[in-house]
């Protein structure tokens, strides 16, 4: 007798064609019996990743060591796809998928012994709730004044409120712009000159010297991204 070196999978042949065929090929009768089977083969394998999830590492790599890595990607989308498709359809909330996923991944003594490979740090478990937290936290950095700006918004203050204090001076008492007022005019336009300074400075180290370096790697990408903003 004849033993095929195909390792068993997921689905027989014959239920591959048939779900290929959209069951065409058989009766009623046999098309329900076919897609009960199908139904537990995949409850079955479902319930198989409580082994899998902590199986090591090394054996994921050599399963897949012969794997084209575009085909790979290809199947491990498709298995995404599938996974996503029995989580909708039983009503369960991915946040709630997530959560417990990342405890289980968390909890000790879920990595079985000697599995040198298998410490899952490179997982990536976050919630929608994870991502918003850490995009705030990014947006609030890169938005937090820095010292240099903070000098420039008191500059600036500073000298509008001293040339506006000059100016109107200069309505209701002519002859102090012509003594201290004219002083104080100066003092302002300096603080506002220098707060005008710090600013042209940030620009050009934040604004224009990388998108002079972005011209000089990838003009094509840059320039279409400028075209897209205008």
């Amino acid at each position: 007798m004849c033993v095929s070196d195909r390792p068993s999978s997921l689905l027989t042949p014959t239920q591959r064609e048939r779900i290929v065929d959209g069951f065409d090929t058989v009766d009623d009768a046999k098309r329900r019996r076919d897609e009960r089977k199908i139904r537990q083969r995949i409850a079955a394998g479902v319930g198989d990743c409580e082994l899998l999830a902590d199986y090591p590492e090394r054996q994921f790599d050599l399963a897949f060591a012969d794997h084209d890595p575009e085909r790979l990607r290809r199947e491990l989308a498709d298995a995404h796809r599938t996974l996503e498709r029995v989580r909708v359809a039983n009503g369960i909330e991915r946040d709630s998928v997530v959560a417990t996923a990342h405890d289980r991944e968390q909890s000790t003594g879920s990595r079985p012994a000697g599995d040198a490979t298998g410490s899952g740090d490179d997982l990536v478990l976050r919630t929608r709730a994870d991502w918003r937290r850490e995009l705030e936290t990014e947006i609030a950095e890169q938005y937090r004044p820095t010292r240099w700006r903070r000098l420039s918004d008191t500059l600036l203050k500073l000298g509008t409120a001293l040339l506006v204090v000059v100016s109107l001076m200069a309505v209701v008492a002519p002859e102090f712009t012509n003594g201290p007022g004219a002083a104080v005019g100066i003092v302002g336009a300096g603080l506002l000159a220098g707060g005008l300074a710090i600013v042209g400075l940030r620009s050009v180290k934040h604004d224009l010297i990388p998108t002079v370096r972005a011209l000089r790697d990838n003009p094509r990408e840059t320039i279409r991204r400028v075209w897209k903003r205008v």
